[in-house]
């Protein structure tokens, strides 16, 4: 077995593709239990990503004792202190090492839980460096709490910026710089935007108030929508009732038609985007990041965005674009 690559069994093979690909990125190789292409004893040990997957262990052939001794429990949907009763299973008995592993800070970096002094805690370190993934290591508990307290402190950390955004725009002054004037303190940072947030209410809130300010300053007949259905879904389904609406979607999710009959859903971004007189961009996407704004204002018939994402620079957007809105900047030229 290479130095740098990790073979785990799975005793289920219904394992989430995200987190086949994550732990791909680390040199690890998921292989289901009893397939043959393993044997449990060439397997550094077992993966458990899901708390279903736990039920398996101890009944039929899946024995953590048979493999070299590593049962790694991954990922953000194990409940807190769920491991904590793994570990008096298994650990206890001397039938392996348990540890906790999760990524965090937009997947660049690595929390592993566990005995900082034991074997396979001191492994996954030198391999998540090889792959190039900054490691730390803690108490496995602590990788839970870290887990449930990040999302809860971004959400926090947006709604600040948020009503931050609408005292700059009652003071005629760029959140934009003020933002990145509050992140050279490097206890805040400059990412402040939260794409992962589950409640997208303020943001709902807001797209709706600057579309209804669109409408008072333009003549608008078709709307091009850029984002996942999750964030449309939370709106109301009168707000572009009388619109002609296109959707480039992209992600998991199944369109509502039955709440959206009238929504053309685009797997081609040109043709959202043609003859468009606005484009309402709800959701972050390097396609359009990676966009010349030239291009955008060529396929649109009104270069009007409004942008729940900060998705371009201030100074080029106001060059290129008729109108351009995001948090806390007075860019329209209608002003």
């Amino acid at each position: 077995m290479s130095t740098y690559i990790m073979t785990l069994l799975t005793p289920t093979d219904k394992v989430a593709p995200h987190v086949q690909e994550e732990l791909a990125a680390c040199g690890i190789v998921l292989k289901p239990w009893g397939t043959g292409d393993v044997s449990p004893e060439e397997a550094a040990g077992l993966l458990i990503a899901h708390p279903d997957h736990a039920a398996v262990l101890g009944h039929g052939p899946v024995r953590v004792s048979e493999t070299p001794g590593l049962l790694l429990i991954y990922g953000e949907h194990i409940p807190n202190g769920f491991v904590d009763s793994l570990q008096r299973t298994y650990a206890n008995q001397g039938s392996g090492e348990v540890v906790r592993m999760a990524f965090f800070c937009g997947r660049e970096r690595v929390l592993l839980g566990g005995n900082p002094n034991g074997k396979w805690i001191r492994q996954l370190c030198r391999q998540l460096a090889h792959h190039g993934h900054m490691s730390m290591v803690c108490q496995m508990r602590e990788v839970d709490e870290v887990i449930d307290q990040l999302p809860r402190y971004l959400a926090w950390k947006e709604q600040f910026f948020m009503e931050l955004g609408e005292v700059c725009d009652q003071q005629g002054i760029s959140l934009q710089r003020v933002s990145r004037a509050l992140g050279m303190d490097n206890r805040i940072g400059q990412q402040w935007l939260y794409p992962d947030r589950q409640d997208h209410t303020r943001v709902c809130q807001w797209i709706e108030r600057e579309y209804r300010y669109v409408l008072q300053k333009a003549n608008v007949h078709k709307v091009a929508l850029w984002g996942r259905i999750f964030l449309w879904s939370q709106m109301s389904a009168e707000w572009l009732a009388d619109k002609e609406v296109f959707l480039y979607m992209w992600g998991d999710g199944l369109f509502p038609n039955e709440k959206l009959p009238n929504w053309t859903v685009c797997t081609n971004w040109e043709k959202t985007l043609e003859n468009s007189d606005l484009l309402i961009i709800g959701g972050v996407h390097d396609q359009l990041r990676e966009l010349p704004l030239h291009q955008l204002v060529r396929l649109m018939r009104q270069a009007i965005v409004v942008d729940a994402t900060a998705s371009f620079p201030i100074q080029e957007a106001q060059a290129y674009l008729k109108s351009y809105r995001t948090f806390g900047e007075k860019t329209n030229v209608w002003e």
